[in-house]
Order: C-alpha cells, then structure tokens, then sequence
C-alpha cells in the first residue's frame, strides 16, 4: 500500500504543472554611444563610445541567448583599445535597421517558446528643447517621440531603457511647469505620457541636471555604477537576480558620500508595470558561466580590472553580503583596493572564491584632481541595510530645465517658403493676364505701352518668384527625400548562438 501511494505521488509531482520545463529566455540589446552633440560650443564625450562597448559586453557575458547590436564610432583612444571591434556608425538608419534586424531574432526566438527582452543603452549627449528630449546621433536627433515609437514598435516581451546622458529625464517625460522646485516622483509624468506597461527605465538624470565621466573610471559615472550593479554587485539578497530596486540602492549608496551635489548622480528608475512575473527584474545573472565569489566577511571596497587597465566594477559588500560577480572569461583579471598596495590576480575558471586567491603588493596609482571629489563613490558598505535606507531616504528636488528655441523650423521654413513664393508667382502670373485681358481693338497706343510696361513687371516678378520657388522647393525635396546610405548591421550573437551576424537592409 505505501509503495502505491509512492508511485501515486511520484507521479503527481512528476506530471504537475510547477514540475514543467522553465520557459527559454533570450536577450536582446541595442547599444548606442556617440561621443559628439552636433553643437561646436559643447565639448565632445571621452568615453560614451567606451561605454557602449563595455554595455554589449556585458550583455553578451550575461550567457543568456541573444544578440547584440552596438551602434557606435570609436576615437582613437578606444580604437587602440578594442582593435578587434567594428561597430557600425550611431546614425538614424542604423538605429532603424538594427531595430528592425534584432524583431526578427526575437520573433524567430518566440517561435522557440522562449520569453524574450530587450535593453536598450545609450550613452551620449542629452538635452531638452520645448519641452521635447532628444539625444544626440551622428546625423541627428533622436527625440521622445522616436523613442516611444521604438518601444511601440518593439517585439520584445519586456523591454529595459538605460540612458546615460544630460537631462536624459526628458527623453522620457515631459519638464512639467518650469522655473520652480518640484520633487522627483511619477506625478511629474502627466496624462500625455504613454511609455508601454513592459518597459522599465533607467535615467541617469532626475531632471535638467548633468551627467559626469570619470577618467578613472574610463567611462561615464552613472553607467559604470550600474554596469557594477548588472553585474552582481547590487544582488542584495542573493537570489541570482538583480531587481530594479537593488540596482537603484546600489547608484544610490554609492553615492551617498559625495558632499558637492554636482557630482552626485542624480538617477531615475521605474520598473515594468506589466504583470510579468520577472517584470521588477532587469537583470538575471543566473546564466553567467563565469563568476567571482566575493565575502561573506569582505567589507571593503575593491574593483575589477582587466589586462588593459579596463575597469569592469566597483563593489562594497557589507559584513554579511555575498557576491557572486559575472566577469568576462578573457584572463588574467586583477581585483584592487583603492588607496592600498594590494591586488589578487583573478586566474582561469568558471568559478573562483576571492578568499582562495593570493593577495600580493601592487604599485600606487595617481589620479587627477576629479579624484579628490569621486573619491568619495563606493565608500558605503552595500547590503540589505542600504535597500532600507533607500527606501527611507528623503525626497529629492530638482530644477526643471528651461525651453530652448526651436531651431527645426528650418527644413519646414524652407517648405513654407517655396509654397509662398509659389502663391506669389502665380498671382503675379495671373495680374500679368488681367491686364492683358484689358487690350482690345479700341485700345489707344499709349494705354497699349502702359499696359504692356505693367504686364513685363508682373512677369519679371513672376519669373524671380518662380526661380525661388523651384530652388526651395528642390532644396526641401533633397533634405527630405535623399536617400541614405545603405547601413550593414551586425548582431553579435550571445552565448555562443550562431544567428547569421551580418544583414543588410
């Protein structure tokens, strides 16, 4: 009888729904930097290029299968630095085909039954002009509204926006009432606002603040911060999985010791409204082959670097936090800890104990005066304590951008001039026909040469207008209608997937 009742339950479990096979996952990132403004009097970025690279980097260590498509133009520094990679140019066509390639990939992965999503980062130059955030690509903007459609348009299950650039805010939402204070929460958003329920968010900016690069870093502030936070550092309660929440508490405590609020980064985050069951998570770190064991019992800030001086995170567990850190599987890697000679060597494996490694004496490093403020980051231990005075902490306010002028009314100021100019050659045109319907037989000779002089001026304004009309009008119609040219996108498969990476649209 107990061995029937055994079978009985054996069975049960086996069959019933909570023992099926989990559901495949797949990722799918898009990752622009782009270190120009298209501005003369605003100084170029160093590092956005070096960010996006280090973006699809981790995207690709993450192991989950996918594909990556990095949208990008190297500066001679990080060319040196990634000799291997070419990226293909941050231009609208681009970004247009390279949505259009990774939809494919996604519906082919839904086909699988796998559940999809896909990050978009950008790293770059931001701002906000009437009322509408753009960021800036080689040949133009790429506004609110491109961004909105982009997610609309998006095949993905759940999506994830991570923009790292000034005033990233109003990429998203609109400035609300400007020249006053107001505190940083979802009642800025206004009924206008349509961001899709699958999409969670990452600013860098609350409002019309600045972001900041950082040469130690190599990379812009914000962008490092939460790269160390994807990568484990913010698994507060070592699930494997990184929440939006452990990931904002993560920026937060990192910063907390900066006094001078300019260098503070000032973020913001909202997690996926959909009723996914992952849908708070923006990171699953559970597929990494690659991993570093970092305390319990390590509270001190340390770093990971590579073999090019690459700095890959920065962390500060608590007492009692554990991490289990993705790193790349390219060694040797090299753990160091700010204002000590110390360093451990992080040799071959998949999975290596930080406390088994050897430390030894390293050389001092210098910095530049950026140091003594940013110095400051990643001085707070991070743990479940840190989630609860995230929690806890107070409101933070913030001053809304100001509108600028609007300079796009060039192209429709063009437009609007051939049409005029047309109007007006016309109505030269048609004066010039209702003199001439003056003339008749009885018509004196004198009124015949006034009448001729007025016709000639009409048709000479006429003609002018004419010219100028056609001359707009072709200068519009090229602006408008000239094709670009043809962009070859590459998807750089993820997890070792072979997906066919070249396709040209």
């Amino acid at each position: 009888m107990n061995r029937l009742i055994f079978v009985v339950c054996f069975f049960l479990l086996v069959l019933s729904p909570s023992s099926a096979k989990c559901r495949e996952s797949a990722s799918f990132g898009l990752v622009i930097g782009y270190n120009q403004s298209g501005d003369s009097k605003i100084t170029p970025l160093r590092y956005a290029d070096d960010d996006a690279v280090r973006n699809a980097d981790l995207l690709r260590q993450l192991g989950v299968p996918g594909g990556v498509v990095l949208l990008t133009e190297l500066d001679a520094e990080s060319r040196d630095l990634y000799p291997n990679i070419r990226p293909t140019p941050p231009t609208r066509r681009a970004l247009k085909d390279a949505m259009r390639s990774l939809n494919q990939l996604i519906e082919q992965a839904h086909l699988r039954g796998a559940e999809t999503s896909l990050y978009l980062f950008y790293s770059g130059h931001g701002d906000v002009e009437n009322n509408l955030g753009f960021v800036n690509l080689k040949n133009g903007r790429f506004t609110r509204d491109d961004l909105f459609e982009l997610l609309r348009n998006s095949r993905a299950d759940i999506n994830h926006v991570i923009i790292d650039a000034c005033k990233s805010y109003f990429m998203v939402f609109d400035r609300g009432t400007g020249g006053i204070r107001h505190p940083v929460n979802v009642s800025l958003l206004g009924p206008k606002e349509s961001i899709p329920s699958n999409t969670g968010i990452f600013l860098s900016t609350s409002s019309a603040s600045d972001s900041h690069e950082w040469e130690a870093f190599q990379a812009g502030v914000f962008s490092h911060e939460l790269r160390s936070a994807l990568r484990g550092a913010a698994d507060a309660n070592r699930d494997g999985l990184v929440s939006y929440r452990e990931a904002a508490a993560f920026v937060w405590t990192a910063n907390q010791d900066i006094s001078n609020w300019r260098f503070r980064p000032r973020f913001f985050f909202q997690a996926p409204k959909t009723a996914a069951k992952q849908s708070g998570i923006i990171v699953d770190l559970r597929h990494a082959s690659e991993r570093l064991l970092v305390g319990p019992g390590i509270m001190r800030h340390l770093y990971l670097e590579d073999s090019k001086g690459v700095r890959l995170l920065d962390a500060h567990p608590d007492q009692d936090q554990r991490l289990a850190l993705v790193i790349p599987a390219d060694r040797p890697l090299f753990v160091r800890y700010p204002g000590k000679d110390q360093e451990v060597v992080i040799p071959s494996g998949s999975e290596l104990d930080l406390s088994a490694l050897e430390v030894r004496k390293a050389d001092a490093r210098s910095r530049g005066a950026e140091h003594v403020a940013f110095a400051y980051l990643f001085s707070i231990p991070f743990g479940e304590d840190a989630i609860k005075a995230f929690r806890n902490r107070p409101p933070q306010t913030e001053d809304l951008a100001p509108a600028r002028m609007d300079t796009t009314w060039i192209r429709r100021g063009v437009g609007l001039l051939a049409i005029g100019l047309g109007l007006a050659a016309g109505t030269m045109t048609a004066l010039a026909a209702n003199e001439r319907g003056k003339v008749g037989d009885s018509t004196s000779g004198l009124d015949r040469s006034r009448v001729n002089d007025s016709i000639r001026s009409y048709n000479t304004v006429a003609v002018t207008c004419y010219a100028l009309a056609g001359a707009a009008l072709a200068g519009y119609l090229t602006w408008t209608l000239w094709p670009e040219k043809q962009v070859e996108i590459q998807v750089i498969p993820a997890a070792g997937v072979d997906m066919g990476l070249r396709m040209r649209f």
